[in-house]
């Protein structure tokens, strides 16, 4: 989808973090919050990184679009407890500016160990030396690196399980089909109790209903995400 309001000139300090709740399933908390990137244009209007990203491709910045992201939600959390993740992408892993972006701004950041970056799991496999690489950064500067959209490359499990990668999220459209196939529902139970040996935290993505979640529980998944909880909100209550 093409925007027509933004078209002619793009400024990137207009795309600002949005909130997401990933819940403590089993205390029935806020664990943390993803902080998802959105677009929010002069009379208001917001869109979705899926109708911007051709902008940031245009202009090439999508290394300055993950420091934006990063520096205001930093900023947004830098004085509570809570925890917060950002997406990064492949050029993020690839070029160095991301690592020695985080290792001077860490050095003023209390408590890195609130910071999780979450990178896709086929990003991961497909440059998995830059990958490990990064991984090996974030581990010395205490910041936690997880796998996205993990399980929809189902022959790649254990090969980033035996990494050391902080958490998973379990892709969701696996999370959306466990309430009708017994298959899936066996899957994604197999890849909790891999992840779960090797003390590897695990996330169901896109919990939108009740039956859902309750299969997601039955499951022994501690940590949820999804508009069953909230749809991302520009601001916390």
């Amino acid at each position: 989808m093409q925007i027509k309001p933004v078209m002619g000139s793009f400024d990137i300090e207009r795309i600002v973090p949005y909130f997401q709740p990933i819940m403590d399933l089993d205390h029935h908390a806020v664990n943390s919050y993803e902080c998802l990137a959105r677009l929010v244009t002069q009379n208001e209007q917001t869109f979705l990184p899926s109708e911007f990203l051709c902008l940031v491709e245009r202009e090439q910045c999508f290394g300055a679009l993950t420091q934006r992201i990063f520096h205001a939600s930093s900023e947004y959390f830098r004085n509570n407890s809570m925890g917060w993740s950002i997406n990064i992408s492949q050029q993020d892993i690839i070029e160095p500016h991301l690592s020695k972006f985080l290792s001077e701004f860490i050095q003023d950041y209390p408590n890195p160990q609130r910071i999780t970056l979450e990178l896709m799991a086929s990003t991961a496999m497909q440059y998995r030396e830059e990958f490990q690489s990064f991984l090996d950064v974030c581990k010395a500067l205490g910041i936690r690196l997880f796998v996205d959209h993990f399980g929809a490359l189902n022959h790649h499990i254990l090969s980033l399980l035996d990494l050391p990668i902080d958490g998973i999220k379990v892709d969701g459209h696996l999370i959306k089909q466990m309430t009708q196939s017994q298959e899936v529902l066996d899957f994604v139970g197999h890849l909790n109790q891999l992840s779960q040996q090797r003390r590897i935290i695990v996330i169901a993505e896109h919990i939108e209903d009740k039956d859902c979640l309750t299969a997601v529980q039955e499951l022994g998944i501690r940590f949820g995400q999804g508009f069953y909880f909230s749809k991302p909100q520009a601001f916390l209550n």
